[in-house]
């Protein structure tokens, strides 16, 4: 899966996401992604949301090191211009009112975790692996299961992934449609929909254009002067 699926160098996206509470509320944005994957392996993602006017210009702007220590900045216009450092702890958590973490988009890493095969599953008629994971010094115990991945076996993505609390319940499901393949046997979904079953609240991804590119992922957009 990271050899043939792993994060293109430049990728720049727009985005529609809606987000649903209990109530069937809805909350719908709309944004640009911008990220980069260093040759050490430092991954550089940024968020910028253009629509509607009250969140227009925020920002989420993060920075994943090789040895997974992650920094997220939030830019706020009305503040000035200056960044607010995120509380969350890790890639781990939830950003900007979503469901979903920057590790649920920008991939887990690899030498952090242990992964257990299960029997395979066919789901919606395609037949799927099936990996338990577990961070890295649970390898023994099995203690606690962070995810199980649903990996499609003809082309290798992850179409399904459920994700556990502390207690090993199911916490939220991130499932990934319309699977294009965009280069050679490179694969990407164009929506991602992750749902907390815990708060019955959901949030839908959505892409609406994406492009491979240098041009389109500069280095200064990823600086707090840019933004």
């Amino acid at each position: 899966v990271q050899m043939r699926h792993q994060q293109f160098p430049y990728i720049y996206e727009e985005q529609s996401m809606m987000m649903q509470d209990r109530n069937g509320d809805r909350d719908t944005r709309k944004a640009r992604r911008y990220s980069k994957v260093e040759k050490d392996g430092t991954v550089r993602f940024l968020l910028l949301f253009d629509y509607p006017e009250e969140v227009k210009g925020v920002a989420l702007l993060a920075n994943r090191e090789p040895d997974g220590d992650t920094t997220k900045h939030i830019y706020l216009p009305a503040l000035g211009e200056r960044l607010i450092e995120s509380t969350g702890e890790g890639s781990d958590d939830n950003f900007l009112g979503t469901d979903f973490s920057v590790e649920n988009l920008t991939g887990e890493i690899l030498s952090e975790h242990f992964y257990q095969r299960r029997n395979n599953e066919v789901i919606e008629g395609a037949k799927h692996f099936v990996l338990d994971v577990y961070k890295l010094e649970d390898e023994q115990s099995k203690e606690q299961i962070l995810r199980r991945h649903f990996v499609r076996e003809d082309n290798l993505y992850i179409t399904l992934t459920h994700h556990f609390d502390k207690q090993g319940r199911l916490s939220r499901i991130q499932s990934h449609h319309d699977l294009k393949a965009v280069d050679g046997d490179m694969w990407r979904a164009n929506m991602i929909l992750m749902e907390d079953k815990k708060q019955a609240h959901q949030s839908l991804i959505k892409v609406t254009r994406r492009v491979f590119s240098h041009d389109y992922v500069p280095a200064e957009v990823f600086t707090a002067e840019w933004l």
